[in-house]
């Protein structure tokens, strides 16, 4: 039982470690010309031909999410950065990571300018928000 405690403490301090690290820190970064030449050589591989405009769209398309991500990164929730940037995940691109604070920006909005719109919905897990979007509570589904 002690040794349960002790790694659920230590679990616990190293997300609360990670999460500061993450909502204080800067942009993670990543070798874009490194993840862009690996994700080349995957859809070579999968496509079975060679596409040689791919690289350099990848890298245009990753610097220029990077660069709107750098000028949004002071404003950016902690909670957000947590759920959308993933710097050591299987294929970290700010493409994606950008996408991702969009669509959470996009939600929110949509929640707020229509709160009505899901007030009554029965779907489960049913989510309740404020009407500036953020969410108060979940309620889990019933087992039946």
């Amino acid at each position: 039982m002690y040794t349960l405690l002790r790694i659920a403490i230590s679990c616990a301090v190293i997300l609360m470690t990670s999460s500061a690290a993450l909502s204080d820190g800067g942009l993670p970064q990543f070798d874009i010309q490194k993840q862009c030449q690996k994700t080349q050589r995957a859809a070579d591989e999968l496509i079975g031909t060679k596409n040689p405009g791919a690289f350099d769209s990848c890298v245009r398309n990753e610097q220029s999410a990077r660069e709107k991500l750098v000028e949004r990164w002071a404003t950016t929730s902690a909670l957000d950065k947590a759920s959308c940037v993933h710097p050591t995940g299987y294929s970290p691109s700010y493409s994606e990571w950008l996408g991702c604070l969009d669509t959470r920006d996009l939600v929110r909005t949509m929640r707020k300018d229509h709160p009505e719109s899901t007030a009554t919905s029965e779907l489960c897990p049913k989510v309740n928000w404020q009407k500036d979007g953020s969410i108060t509570s979940v309620v889990a589904c019933q087992q039946r």
